[in-house]
């Protein structure tokens, strides 16, 4: 028996990803050195629990109107935010947060430092070629007109990939990174197909990863198949977490940016794309350790230590290689106690999320035109359609009832779109007007209805209280 270390981070209990994959009982071998890991995707932002873990960068996208900063590549790889989501920096923030200071949430390698290198714009998309430029340039390529990356990766992450076979261009980088000694870890894709389908991730010569939620699951969303490595926790957000009195949707939680606000936050995402960095990240972890490993080595460690995947559990016979990673038996080589285990998630229909158009009159809202409609969260950013929407004047919002109850309770997201939207002389559909969720918290002089609402009219109730001016 021995103690295992527990960082003082104040959402670390939210995070089942570290009980998950036994990183308290490797935290007690190592907390990571400055072992420097690439975060090739969208970019990074300022955020003060990545402070003292970024190093320069470099912008690839070359695309002046997907770049959303009028220029094109450049030294600057500040994420613009847009469809994107921040996605680069939640990845990076799994990979290497600041950790035990006592605030947000904890990273994979406490020691590791991240290279950001912004290959996909503001659609949350980017061209091979950027990529593949972005990705030698990680590796310490030298890149006519751009300086060379002073600090060159030792492990690269890449939370990206779209539908194909592995070009022969990616192929040829691939094999020189790992020739390089350099350890190339890739989401497997979020299609519930076969990995082979799934380009980079079909490469030889990276590390592909599909998707556990805290049930030991796949998630239903994780590619599967031959060519996984290896499954690390990404989350599944039709699954709550009750930690204490507390509800949580579970999703892996990181960093991002709020840009209604401005303001630096912690956001569940789930994907492939952040169970990715649980395994750079360890990389990180085991590579601080012993430095002279190769990328076989490596990969060869995590497997042996890996945890299997049942059949019935993958959903797919011998669909998720070796299985959930071990980051203390992966760091010993050899195996470890059984890890603490996650927080047992509680099964839901679904969390649904209300949108609706609230119909605005000189004082309140009339409910019987206001369309409405119901989501399930399947995508980080879920497309509605509000229809029906009669001329006037309307105020849109949305909600999850995460508890089901069909009341908005404190803490639940909700949220409102910060301009009126002004429908003419005839019926429109409303659509395209992106909402930011926030924690319900009631304000002070907020009094709710004797009688039994509905969650149309409790959302409204809710709406009008943050927002009694308009």
């Amino acid at each position: 028996m021995h103690a295992m270390k527990t960082p003082n981070d104040t959402f670390y209990p939210v995070q089942w990803g570290a009980q998950a994959m036994n990183l308290p009982a490797a935290w007690d071998i190592t907390t990571g050195s400055a072992v420097t890991v690439a975060v090739v995707d969208s970019g990074i932002v300022a955020h003060p629990d990545l402070a003292g873990r970024l190093l320069p960068g470099f912008d690839f996208v070359q695309d002046a109107a997907n770049a959303g900063d009028g220029n094109g590549a450049d030294a600057d790889p500040t994420d613009e935010g847009g469809d994107s989501g921040y996605h680069g920096a939640h990845v990076a923030g799994i990979v290497a947060a600041a950790s035990n200071n006592g605030r947000g949430i904890a990273g994979v390698s406490w020691g590791a430092r991240i290279v950001p290198v912004r290959v996909l714009g503001k659609s949350g998309g980017g061209p091979m070629s950027d990529i593949l430029l972005g990705i030698y340039w990680a590796a310490g390529g030298e890149l006519k007109g751009v300086p060379v990356n002073p600090n060159p990766a030792r492990v690269i992450n890449l939370s990206l990939g779209g539908a194909g076979e592995c070009s022969a261009a990616e192929q040829e980088l691939f094999d020189a990174l790992a020739e390089a000694g350099i350890v190339t870890v890739v989401a497997a894709g979020n299609e519930n197909s076969d990995t082979s389908t799934s380009s980079p991730a079909n490469c030889r010569n990276v590390i592909a990863v599909g998707a556990l939620g805290p049930d030991g699951k796949r998630a239903y969303y994780s590619n599967h198949g031959a060519r996984i490595d290896l499954m690390a926790p990404g989350g599944n957000t039709d699954l709550l977490l009750k930690i204490g009195s507390e509800q949580f949707p579970a999703g892996i939680l990181s960093t991002v940016k709020d840009d209604q606000s401005g303001e630096f936050v912690y956001a569940f995402y789930q994907g492939t794309s952040q169970a990715t960095p649980q395994v750079a990240g360890l990389a990180a972890l085991l590579l601080g350790k012993e430095p002279g490993l190769s990328p076989a080595q490596v990969l060869a460690r995590m497997k042996a230590a890996a945890r299997p995947v049942s059949d019935a559990s993958c959903g797919v016979k011998s669909g998720c290689g070796a299985g959930l990673i071990d980051a203390a038996a992966t760091l010993k080589g050899s195996a470890t106690p059984t890890p603490t285990p996650a927080p047992v998630p509680a099964p839901v229909a679904q969390i649904k999320t209300l949108v609706a158009a609230f119909y605005v009159l000189q004082q309140g809202f009339d409910l019987a035109r206001s369309p409405a409609t119901l989501l399930e969260p399947r995508t980080l950013r879920n497309p509605y359609q509000l229809k029906n929407a009669q001329p006037g004047k309307y105020l849109v919002g949305a909600w999850q009832d995460i508890n089901s109850n069909g009341e908005v309770d404190e803490g639940e997201p909700l949220g409102a779109y910060p301009d009126f939207v002004t429908v003419d002389s005839v019926a429109r559909t409303i659509i395209g007007i992106d909402i930011t969720l926030e924690p319900y918290r009631a304000s002070a002089t907020a009094t709710r209805a004797a009688t039994a609402q509905t969650p149309l009219q409790s959302l409204a109730q809710a709406i009008q209280e943050r927002a009694p001016t308009r």
